[in-house]
């Protein structure tokens, strides 16, 4: 009987991206817009990061790189302390900056942003509080996240520490999709995280917020 994820690590099957959020802050719980501001990891937090590490760690990644704020450092730090493997960490892997829409909570920007937030929704591009788009989001995790993929040996995996919004955005641009399309991809529970693979025709998405180890695919789509 194999293994569940045994078929991830086999030789033959291209690179693998683990694209991992980070562990719960205060700010989840409390639903304020994080972005770009350095949120600590609650204890849940931590605890959810050292439970998925040990799942990760059984996949035996390459190499762990990671957004330098704390809560995706410090989750990034439970994988490297099983793996033995040294954290990079990169800027380009921070959160969406939402200038003013930071420090607030969903209730206050629905109140006071409402028709921003909604046109937002409908997939269209809005700089949310005056900050960035997810397309500017975009052109600067996946050119990081690919420049440590191509570093990976054959059949290697690469574990990207990151958050929400920027993971979604970065799967949209490696996943080729028109930027309207990337809500579809729906959101990321703390500490979980989505799995591309390479395929004949670029990369595709293996897992999309997953708390347990890839199931190989059994069947004629594989």
């Amino acid at each position: 009987m194999t293994a569940p994820g045994a078929e991830v690590g086999r030789k033959g099957r291209g690179r693998r991206l683990i694209l991992w959020r980070h562990g719960q802050t205060s700010w989840n719980v409390e639903r304020r817009f994080q972005g770009s501001t350095d949120v600590e990891l609650t204890e849940t937090g931590v605890g959810q990061a050292r439970r998925s590490a040990r799942l990760l760690a059984s996949l035996k990644p390459d190499a762990i790189v990671a957004s330098d704020l704390r809560r995706a450092a410090g989750t990034a730090a439970e994988l490297a302390a099983l793996t033995g493997l040294e954290v990079t960490l990169d800027e380009g892997l921070r959160e969406t900056y939402a200038g003013v829409w930071q420090g607030l909570t969903h209730e206050e920007i629905m109140a006071r942003y409402g028709q921003e937030y909604a046109a937002w929704k409908r997939g269209e591009p809005v700089r949310r509080g005056g900050g960035e788009l997810e397309t500017e989001v975009a052109d600067r995790a996946a050119p990081v996240v690919l420049r440590h993929a191509e570093k990976l040996p054959e059949d290697g995996t690469l574990v990207v520490v990151s958050h929400g919004g920027t993971i979604r955005t970065t799967i949209g641009r490696l996943l080729g999709l028109e930027a309207r399309h990337w809500e579809s991809l729906g959101g990321l529970s703390n500490c979980c995280w989505s799995v591309l693979g390479e395929g004949q025709r670029g990369w595709r998405l293996l897992e999309h917020n997953a708390g347990t180890l890839p199931e190989p695919v059994l069947g004629d789509d594989d």
